[in-house]
């Protein structure tokens, strides 16, 4: 086992889908090639304790349901690094790898010091949509870049759902901010200061990774159709929790754009004014009007950072 990478996975009441990831490991031998630490933020589903009847070599971290992703990331990042860890890798549970993965991203590292390196993963249910990967940087804000097989490429962010990083980063700026954003956008924020600290970003298309499509209440893909009153929209802009809180994305857009992320930000919430109007319209209506031929199930795209 090579006790100097320590794999982090936050999980929380999603047992069958942890259950799966860890089994896939399992699978492509990485539970008894790396450390596997599982950050289980108060699931009240049973998770803990099944993986520690299943998968004994995996170390699990509880939290009290207030760690969210970025406190459970942060946990995780703390605990390997007070172990030696030399390398830490980000992964979410819902991600499928392919045999090697792993290995793949930790020997770009190991060649490239200053490297972060991510993966490149499209939806289970349709390998031709993006779901995560490398973005780059454009004066509307930032976009996914998609690579052919085989490719590692320089990029201006990256999602934070599978990442290896290498322990000279935290040296350098520490760890996660939990206050700044505790759950959507720690991975971006904590991206960002490590580009500016000198370290480089890659994304990498070498091996095929799948993720597990979800739609979330406190992040919708889409703003018009997502379900709830008419002031749904309003409320998540002030819930620090949601991936449209107004101050995670005040800081996203300032630390990546400077002035120009204050025109963009403006820009993203006056649009709630005519938006929150349009939902005063039955929701069916809405997808009369504004979503013929899309199912309602079917979300629409909406980027990390976005103007």
């Amino acid at each position: 086992m090579d006790g100097s990478v320590y794999l982090l996975i936050p999980v929380h009441n999603r047992r069958a889908i942890t259950l799966a990831g860890l089994e896939s490991l399992h699978r492509n031998g990485d539970l008894d090639r790396y450390r596997v630490v599982v950050i289980d933020d108060g699931s009240t589903d049973g998770t803990g304790a099944v993986i520690a009847r299943e998968f004994p070599q995996v170390t699990l971290l509880p939290g009290d349901g207030n760690l969210w992703w970025t406190g459970a990331i942060r946990l995780g990042m703390d605990y390997a690094m007070a172990q030696g860890a030399e390398y830490l890798i980000w992964l979410n549970d819902d991600c499928r790898l392919a045999p090697g993965t792993l290995g793949g991203l930790l020997g770009f590292c190991r060649d490239y010091p200053r490297a972060i390196v991510g993966a490149q993963g499209f939806e289970q249910d349709d390998p031709t949509r993006l779901s995560f990967g490398g973005k780059r940087k454009t004066w509307q804000g930032y976009r996914f870049l998609t690579l052919s097989p085989g490719q590692t490429m320089p990029c201006d962010l990256l999602s934070g759902n599978l990442v290896c990083l290498p322990r000279a980063v935290v040296d350098a700026i520490g760890y996660p901010d939990v206050v700044a954003s505790p759950h959507y956008g720690g991975d971006s924020l904590y991206l960002l200061r490590a580009q500016r600290a000198g370290f480089q970003l890659y994304v990498d298309s070498h091996y095929v990774v799948t993720n597990q499509a979800a739609e979330s209440q406190l992040c919708p893909s889409d703003w018009l159709m997502v379900p709830g009153d008419c002031w749904q929209l309003v409320r998540l802009a002030f819930n620090p929790y949601s991936g449209l809180s107004w101050r995670l994305w005040w800081r996203l857009n300032w630390l990546a754009y400077g002035p120009w992320g204050g025109v963009m930000f403006a820009k993203k919430y006056a649009s709630l004014v005519p938006l929150t109007l349009l939902r005063l319209l039955p929701r069916t209506r809405r997808q009369q009007l504004f979503r013929p031929g899309q199912s309602a199930s079917t979300p629409s795209t909406w980027e990390n950072i976005d103007g």
